[in-house]
C-alpha cells in the first residue's frame, strides 16, 4: 500500500506523517494490552463508552490528533522521496498502536454506524523501533502531557454557555464579583488555581449551583441577584474579620459551606430585619463569632457538611433570640 506522507525522519527513527480513512485504518492496526499479552502488552483496557462517545463527537467535529503507530520489524516502511510516497503492508495487524487507540476504536465504530461517516484520520507511523522504544513512547506520550485545570475549563465555557443560563449567569458573578471595587471578593477571584488567597472556578460553581435554580433568586433579575450576593458576602466577611479569620472567605469548603446555609440565612435575615442588607447579613451572621474554627480544619465533604450544621444550628439559636419583641 501506497500513501502520501511527509518524511520526519530523525535520531535513527523513521518519522512520517500521512493520512487514511478509518475503515482502511482500522484492520491495519493491532494493540497490545497488558491483560492479554503481560509479557510485551503495555496498553490500557479499552473504554469502550469513551470510543462511542469520541464516535457520536465525530458525527459533527474533528478530532486533530494524530494516531500514533509503531511499523513492525517484519513490515518494514519504504519512503521513496521523488515521490513523496510511503509504502508500507496492507497485512491486518502490521502497524501497533502506541497512541491513539480510542479515537481510532471511535472513528472505527463511526464508520460501520448507519451513517457511515468513514473519518480520515492523521497519522503518524514511526519505524525502526524495538519493544522498549515503543512503551518508552507510549509512557513520555501519557505521562508528560497536562491536563488542563478544571477551575480553566469552566472559564473558558463563557464561550459555549447560553445567554442567560444558570452558567451564563454564575460565570458573569464571577466576573463581576471579582472585578467591581464593593465586592468583598474583588480581586479575590481566580480563574486560573494560584493557591492560598484566592478562590477559583470550582467551589464558585459548587457554590452557587446549589442556589442559583432556587426560588430565593430565580425570579429576580441578574442585578438583583448581584446586589444580594454581594451583601450576604459582605455580611460574612465583617463577622470574619472580627473574628480574625479574614482568610476564610477564600478557603473553598467554607465558601461552600457558607452558601449550604444561604436559605436559612436569608429566610433569618427577613423575618430580623426584613430586608437583604449588607448590615442585616452581617447581624445574621454573628453566629459565626461563635463557631470554632478549630474544630473545623478539614476540606473533605465530611468537613463541609459538619461546618454547614454548625452554621445552621448557630443561625437558628440566634434568630430565635433575636426575634423584635414587637413582632407579635
Amino acid at each position: 500500500m501506497k500513501l502520501k506522507a511527509f518524511d520526519l525522519s530523525r535520531v535513527n527513527s523513521g518519522f512520517f506523517l500521512t493520512a487514511l480513512d478509518a475503515k482502511t485504518l482500522f484492520p491495519l492496526c493491532r494493540v497490545e494490552r497488558v491483560a492479554s499479552n503481560p509479557h510485551e502488552g503495555f496498553q490500557r483496557q479499552l473504554d469502550a463508552p469513551r470510543a462511542r462517545r469520541i464516535a457520536k463527537y465525530l458525527e459533527d467535529r474533528i478530532i486533530p490528533g494524530a494516531i500514533i503507530l509503531s511499523v513492525q520489524n517484519n513490515f518494514p516502511a519504504i519512503y521513496d522521496s521523488s515521490t513523496g510516497e510511503l509504502e508500507i503492508s496492507d497485512e491486518p495487524g502490521s502497524l501497533l498502536v502506541i497512541d491513539g487507540q480510542h479515537r481510532l476504536y471511535g472513528a472505527h465504530i463511526a464508520s460501520t454506524s448507519p451513517q457511515g461517516i468513514n473519518v480520515v484520520l492523521p497519522v503518524c507511523i514511526i519505524s525502526g523501533l524495538s519493544l522498549t522504544d515503543e512503551v518508552q513512547y507510549f509512557i513520555d506520550i501519557n505521562s508528560t502531557a497536562k491536563g488542563v485545570p478544571r477551575t480553566l475549563r469552566i472559564e473558558l465555557t463563557k464561550f459555549l454557555v447560553k445567554q442567560d443560563s444558570i452558567d451564563d449567569i454564575r460565570l458573569r458573578l464571577f466576573k463581576d464579583l471579582n472585578t467591581e471595587p464593593d465586592s468583598p471578593l474583588c480581586g479575590r477571584l481566580s480563574a486560573e488555581q494560584r493557591g492560598p488567597g484566592y478562590l477559583s472556578h470550582v467551589p464558585f460553581e459548587l457554590a452557587m449551583n446549589k442556589i442559583l435554580p432556587g426560588d430565593r433568586l430565580k425570579d429576580l433579575d441578574y442585578n438583583q441577584k448581584k446586589a444580594l450576593l454581594k451583601n450576604y458576602v459582605s455580611g460574612v466577611h465583617v463577622n470574619l474579620l472580627e473574628a480574625d479569620q479574614p482568610q476564610k472567605i477564600t478557603q473553598s469548603a467554607f465558601f461552600q459551606a457558607i452558601f449550604r446555609v444561604f436559605e436559612k440565612a436569608c429566610e433569618s435575615a427577613l423575618l430580623l430585619r426584613g430586608n437583604y442588607k449588607a448590615e442585616t447579613f452581617q447581624y445574621v451572621f454573628e453566629a459565626l463569632l461563635r463557631i470554632n474554627f478549630e474544630h473545623h480544619t478539614g476540606t473533605n465533604e465530611e468537613a463541609i457538611t459538619n461546618l454547614e450544621r454548625d452554621l445552621l444550628d448557630k443561625i437558628e439559636v440566634d434568630k430565635r433570640s433575636k426575634i423584635p419583641a414587637d413582632l407579635f
